[in-house]
């Protein structure tokens, strides 16, 4: 064959490789775009390996570390697609390499990636953090066209594997196939937990390499996670493992992890013990809050609103201090810290005086975990613990405005690890009946000359009276004024209200009440001698939970409660009552209302208890709770039918 025949077919072909390496591509993306028509980029593969090597901590003790690495084939779904890959790292983490491939290997070989972009590292840190370590490294990787194609890899090491806690098959983008691999050595024993696997086709296999034991767990077609309001911890959702470290071997010597909660405990406590306290800086200020208190009863409420009422909430998560308690003076002088400098210092104080408290973790209802998982994702919260006649009574500095023998829904129902020295307890947060968390408003109502007035009343207990105290307390002056004034509006512009009178808000103990007279005269609608009344004039409002088609999670709601209405309507002599709307009665699982109306003689009697017996409306029952909307709804605008004489 002549040169420039050749040199004609090579012309040809270069170009054909192209075009039919492009076209396998876009046979990618029509087929992803199917499964996943919402999203612009996709992974066609998602590959992470775990392996694990000895090494020694800060301390030089010995541990167990990790690496892990990761790599992601992307796939453009949309023209002019783009993704944001992230990863993040601390003081307990490191990222050795973080890069996107100039080549890849494609079905005719290696061919450029022409989406190579550069990888920006900086602090991960929200303005809710005062010390924080965390990094994150990131690349903005733009896409050129629909079909387009790029890779990173990643490799991340963890210095010691207890911080390397829960492993999702989900994340931020949907995936064809994510693989998930644990390369465990004979010296290592490790607990791989398995959560929310039900309704998921996840293979798992299970190897032997020379001295090793891998574990590979596979699963396709995996959508992206989504933000969403009032969602849940993704830890009740979205399959995941935890991995801990039971136990392992050095030079021949069993080394312990946390093989239960008692490995745990010593884990916390040998970190408490490094933060230094000093009570002795801490003593005046007990006397003066303890005297002329006779009862532990009084001494614990007066450090307890103390700490509540003066100490700042900001979170510190830096490295191991992020861990270790500030020491409780620091607490004490600088006015705040995070949880566990806030317990520290109550529990510091209520051993000064006298009493007997104890330091406790915690983890809130956003995880699902109990301590029969000894690792550190059951925990993101501490508190305090005192204990007066053989009761535990559990003090969170953190809830401003909750009294003394409350806890806050967030805490309640769940476990917590009581430190006790070298010994530890785990006991049970009680869940308070949701009667003792109640909105309750009373209204009565005369009818005359086709006008509404009357008088209301609205009584906030429970979580819903801690939760008016923590909103009310951080307004300027001048806005609590406008929110008490406006409170027995409940957003009605037909509604008017005038001599508003409250309680005392400077009480956190007691129930907070606002009531005044009202005017609903709009209310009224006259038709000759008919006149069509509507005394359910603050109907709750679902409307920011009711579900779309395309949402993920259960709706979470801010805690189990209960709101009820009791309304009477006084009728002029003569005036007769023709119909009134049905009684609704409508129970599920999570949530139920029963709505009547009542008459007697010149008086109609109106009630209404709306219950939410969990904090969530569940995925599953979505469908039943549209209808359930709907049906309140309804219910909500039904209007009384009376005749005049």
């Amino acid at each position: 064959m002549n040169r420039p025949v050749l040199i004609l077919i090579l012309c040809f072909l270069v170009p054909l490789f192209g075009i039919a390496q492009n076209e396998d591509d876009i046979f990618e993306a029509n087929r992803l775009k199917k499964v996943f028509p919402d999203d612009r980029v996709a992974a066609t593969l998602f590959e992470e390996e775990f392996n694990f090597d000895k090494g020694k901590s800060d301390d030089k003790q010995p541990v167990v570390t990790a690496t892990r690495s990761t790599g992601i084939n992307f796939i453009a779904l949309r023209e002019r697609a783009s993704i944001q890959y992230y990863d993040f790292y601390n003081s307990f983490t490191k990222i050795n390499s973080f890069k996107q491939l100039e080549k890849m290997k494609g079905m005719f070989g290696m061919k450029k990636n022409y989406n190579v972009g550069y990888a920006i590292d900086r602090s991960a840190s929200s303005s809710d953090i005062f010390s924080d370590d965390s990094r994150v490294k990131y690349f903005n990787i733009g896409f050129s066209g629909y079909g387009d194609v790029t890779r990173v890899e990643s490799e991340k090491k963890y210095f010691d594997s207890k911080y390397l806690t829960s492993v999702y098959f989900n994340t931020w983008f949907p995936a064809k196939t994510h693989t998930i691999t644990f390369k465990v050595p004979d010296w290592l024993e490790l607990d791989i937990r398995e959560f929310n696997f039900t309704g998921y086709k996840i293979q798992k296999t299970k190897t032997q390499e020379k001295n090793t034991t891998v574990y590979t767990y596979k699963i396709d077609n995996l959508v992206a996670m989504k933000n969403e309001s009032r969602s849940i911890g993704a830890a009740f959702t979205w399959p995941h493992l935890v991995v801990v470290v039971k136990s392992f071997t050095i030079d021949g010597n069993k080394q312990k992890g946390f093989a239960d909660a008692g490995d745990l405990y010593n884990w916390y406590n040998y970190l408490y013990k490094k933060c230094g306290n000093k009570p002795d800086e801490l003593k005046a200020k007990v006397t003066e809050l303890t005297k002329g208190k006779t009862t532990d009863v009084e001494k614990v409420k007066s450090v307890f609103y103390w700490v509540q009422d003066n100490i700042r909430y900001i979170a510190f998560e830096d490295g191991l201090a992020g861990f270790i308690p500030a020491p409780a003076q620091d607490v004490f002088k600088y006015k705040y810290g995070d949880c566990k400098g806030m317990a520290n210092l109550l529990t510091e104080m209520l051993k000064l005086a006298g009493l007997e408290a104890y330091m406790t973790w915690i983890g809130t209802r956003h995880l699902p975990y109990s301590y029969s998982l000894p690792s550190l994702a059951v925990d993101n919260h501490c508190i305090c613990t005192v204990v007066l006649g053989g009761k535990e009574y559990f003090l969170d500095g953190t809830e401003k405005f909750v009294p003394f023998g409350e806890n806050a829904w967030r805490i309640q129902g769940k476990e917590v690890l009581i430190g006790k020295g070298d010994k530890y307890e785990v006991k049970t947060i009680p869940v308070q009946d949701k009667e003792k968390s109640k909105v309750l408003t009373q209204t009565s109502f005369q009818l005359k000359d086709n006008i509404l007035t009357g008088h209301v009343k609205v009584t906030l207990t429970g979580e819903e009276r801690t939760n008016f105290h923590q909103f009310y307390q951080d307004l300027p002056a001048d806005d609590r004024k406008k929110l008490v004034s406006r409170f027995l509006e409940f957003g009605n512009r037909n509604l008017t209200v005038s001599q508003v009178k409250t309680s005392d808000f400077n009480n956190r103990e007691i129930p907070v009440v606002i009531e005044g007279d009202i005017d609903l005269s709009n209310y009224v609608i006259t038709e000759d001698k008919d006149i069509y009344v509507g005394i359910d004039f603050f109907p709750e409002n679902l409307k920011g939970i009711i579900p779309d088609s395309t949402r993920q999670q259960d709706y979470s709601l801010h805690a189990s409660y209960t709101s009820q209405d009791e309304t009477e309507l006084v009728l002029p002599a003569g005036y007769k009552v023709v119909s009134m709307p049905a009684t609704l009665n409508e129970q599920a699982t999570d949530y139920g209302v029963n709505a009547s109306y009542t008459n007697t003689g010149n008086k109609v009697v109106f009630k209404k208890t709306l219950s939410f017996n969990s904090d969530r409306i569940r995925k599953t029952d979505f469908e039943n709770w549209r209808a359930f909307t709907r049906k309140l709804k309804d219910f909500n605008s039904n209007l009384v039918l009376i005749k005049k004489p």
